[in-house]
């Protein structure tokens, strides 16, 4: 039975190979989709359900063909890998074990603080389909832990590691000593935007204006903006900007009182930064009881990306002409709305430093995926 152990020497690892998207591990997955996605407490859950679908085998034959038959033939997993989830995202730690299980590698991962309840549940449902004679119960291995020293003796002897947190978290694990051929994976912290048309927006019936807003609501309030791909600031372009902008906000902010619950320490924390940053007047401020703020900019900052929201705080920013960001390695998503292809192009080429990782519609931004921050996750974990 799969458990969450305190310490390393309770767990033991057998270190087992298999292809990449070995067909017992997919099938395993999608057998554990079925009974996540049927439960009660993905009722309750969004993140518990976005996991059960991204499971299903349809999803995962998708992510299959995106490799080539010789690919998927020759390539085996490493060997044992190292995890080492964000505390600030709770279901990552879920995602980065999938990683490792399709490209077909053993893995013990480190579940943070406030991942305990969200992973004792997966686990739940993991022990109800998992064959315990099967190899896949000896390749997902859990650990809780706080001493330093298990960090030191799981990186001697891991194959690979995949290390998500602050640039301060990555820069510990970078110091530790591992195997001389140890794959490491890092990622680091980033910052993401939205970019809307407002000309789009005002055409929209209610009916449609409701799904683009729950899903930038989805993208943004269901983890608090601390997702690596959670916007921070929204970029506007298009005609009558002012009323685009409040068709949309006025509507995300009725998503948000409905289903947004701000505990009292980020309700405080929030309405803290607001009074702070309302203190420079030239900046205009648009308070919706707390739950939604809005924070116009006049100019593009060279620290962008430490303009950060949090809990329902957004920066906004009109374009007139092109979308020309003070470059940074710490780009990630740009989410959309109300573009094509062509214009989103046209978009990039004009811009002077367009960074960015991943180009996705509104709605998709949270969406994991096999290429993560520029990687080709089974490509590196496997050989």
């Amino acid at each position: 039975m799969i458990k969450i152990e305190k310490r390393l020497d309770k767990i033991k690892i057998y270190v087992i190979k298999k292809k990449v998207f070995d067909e017992e591990i997919v099938s395993f997955l999608n057998e554990l989709s079925k009974i996540i996605v049927k439960s009660k407490e993905s009722r309750k859950n969004n993140e518990l359900m976005a996991f059960g679908f991204w499971c299903r085998n349809t999803n995962l034959q998708k992510l299959k063909q995106r490799y080539s038959q010789k690919f998927l033939k020759n390539k085996m997993g490493i060997g044992l890998l190292f995890h080492i989830p964000p505390s600030n995202v709770i279901s990552n730690f879920a995602y980065s074990l999938l990683f490792g299980l399709l490209s077909g590698n053993t893995n013990v991962v480190r579940i943070p603080k406030r991942s305990l309840e969200f992973a004792n549940v997966l686990i739940s449902f993991i022990n109800k389909k998992i064959n315990r004679k099967s190899n896949i119960s000896k390749m997902i291995n859990f650990i809780n832990y706080k001493d330093e020293k298990t960090n030191t003796d799981l990186s001697k002897i891991s194959d690979g590691r995949l290390i998500w947190g602050s640039d301060e978290t990555i820069k510990k694990f970078k110091n530790l000593k591992t195997k001389k051929n140890c794959k490491n994976i890092y990622f680091s912290d980033k910052y993401s935007m939205s970019i809307l048309n407002s000309s789009e927006i005002i055409k929209l019936k209610d009916s449609s204006l409701t799904v683009l807003c729950k899903n930038f609501y989805n993208d943004s309030y269901l983890m608090d903006q601390n997702a690596c791909s959670s916007p921070h600031i929204i970029f506007w372009k298009g005609k009558k900007i002012p009323l685009g902008q409040k068709i949309f906000w006025n509507k995300v902010y009725k998503i948000a009182k409905k289903n947004y619950k701000l505990d009292m320490f980020a309700a405080v924390d929030k309405y803290a930064n607001t009074l702070r940053i309302s203190s420079n007047k030239k900046i205009k401020i648009n308070n919706y009881e707390n739950i939604l703020i809005r924070i116009q900019l006049n100019k593009l900052s060279e620290n962008l990306d430490k303009f950060r929201g949090r809990w329902g705080l957004f920066y906004e920013y009109i374009i007139n002409n092109n979308l020309n960001l003070p470059y940074s390695k710490k780009y990630q998503t740009l989410s959309y709305y109300g573009f094509n292809k062509n214009e989103l192009k046209n978009l990039k080429d004009r811009s002077k430093n367009f960074s960015f990782n991943r180009v996705v519609p509104v709605g998709k931004s949270t969406e994991m995926n096999l290429f993560w921050d520029g990687n080709n996750l089974v490509s590196i974990l496997s050989k």
